[in-house]
């Protein structure tokens, strides 16, 4: 994109080498969690090598920490762009190799994955560096000409490869009934939280427009509030890609006793197959509504509301949704 047609952005070159070492380590979390689980059985050695080796997961990282370092030395030498691109993008089909859903089918799997998560990278890469690094906010319109689109196309495909690598990875029909596991009540927060991400997204893409004509109007704030809703959403993206698929899940029949609403609200000891009716009871009908008034409220007071409190009333309907969805449910163990 020219110059012309962009705001001035400064991104230090510490930090994008010190963002691309991040990578190595963040990375190698999950696959440490698997190694530290196969510790006790074979001792730490074997299962390193085991883990690195012979799994999806592993051999996804080692291609990630290659891949890193021809990228990090792309940044120190300060070599063309377009070799920056091409190492990003095997650093992103490699993480579509290590994923859960190239396990369950490799092809759609690593296709579907990759191009998600690129999609991603795109968008909120573009957002984060606007938001969080521009120095002005000029030529804010030429800017909006040309990210406008490049969003649209980009949450579409968002859309359309979540949805093949949610179905991959279970029946949208047992979508409902994966809320009983971890992984289903992360997956379920991950989608509730999409909301205020596109609700923030709408705005900014009205509010921006009027960047050219009101000189006190700063569209970098609304941006940067965006961006808080969006670590929710890798937060809980993240946390998901350490757990395991429900239909994977190991239960323990003879353990087995009625769960807490704690133990309900945090999917904890819940140690048999459930099935789940969708069942609203007044509290839960009181806390969707809550959660609908929240967003309602961002919606038609963005005009005059600080984004930081719009930032906590998207906060609040995550929470106040996902509590009317659990109490919402009624229970019947699958003995």
């Amino acid at each position: 994109m020219p110059s012309s047609k962009k705001p001035m952005i400064h991104f230090p070159k510490s930090l994008l080498l010190i963002s691309t070492l991040g990578i190595i380590i963040f990375t190698f979390v999950p696959v440490l969690s698997l190694i530290l689980f196969f510790n006790d059985k074979v001792g730490f050695a074997d299962a390193a090598n085991s883990v690195l080796l012979t799994t999806q997961l592993g051999q996804g990282w080692l291609f990630i920490t290659v891949f890193s370092i021809f990228l990090w030395l792309t940044f120190y030498l300060e070599r063309s762009k377009y070799i920056q691109a091409f190492w990003i993008v095997l650093m992103v089909m490699a993480i579509g190799y290590a994923s859960h859903v190239s396990s369950k089918s490799f092809v759609v799997g690593i296709f579907s994955h990759t191009t998600h998560f690129l999609m991603v990278a795109i968008w909120v890469g573009v957002l984060l560096h606007v938001s969080w690094f521009s120095k002005d906010k000029e030529n804010w319109s030429e800017f909006l000409q040309w990210f406008t689109p490049l969003a649209i196309v980009c949450m579409i495909n968002i859309f359309a490869t979540g949805f093949v690598i949610m179905s991959t990875i279970e029946k949208p029909t047992e979508y409902i009934n994966g809320w009983a596991t971890p992984y289903g009540r992360l997956l379920l927060l991950k989608h509730i939280s999409i909301i205020p991400v596109l609700i923030f997204a709408i705005i900014n893409s009205i509010l921006s427009r009027k960047a050219s004509t009101f000189s006190h109007y700063e569209p970098r704030t609304w941006l940067k509030s965006e961006t808080f809703i969006l670590l929710l959403v890798f937060y809980f993206t993240a946390v998901l890609g350490t757990l395991p698929p429900s239909d994977e899940i190991a239960y323990d029949v003879q353990l087995a006793s009625a769960p807490t609403w704690i133990d309900w609200l945090l999917a904890k000891n819940i140690l048999v197959p459930i099935e789940i009716e969708f069942a609203p009871t007044l509290l839960s009908i009181v806390l969707i509504t809550a959660a609908l008034l929240f967003l309602m409220l961002i919606i038609l007071r963005y005009k005059r509301m600080n984004p930081v409190f719009a930032t906590v009333l998207g906060a609040c309907f995550i929470l106040t949704l996902y509590l009317g969805l659990m109490f919402s449910c009624v229970l019947y163990p699958i003995i």
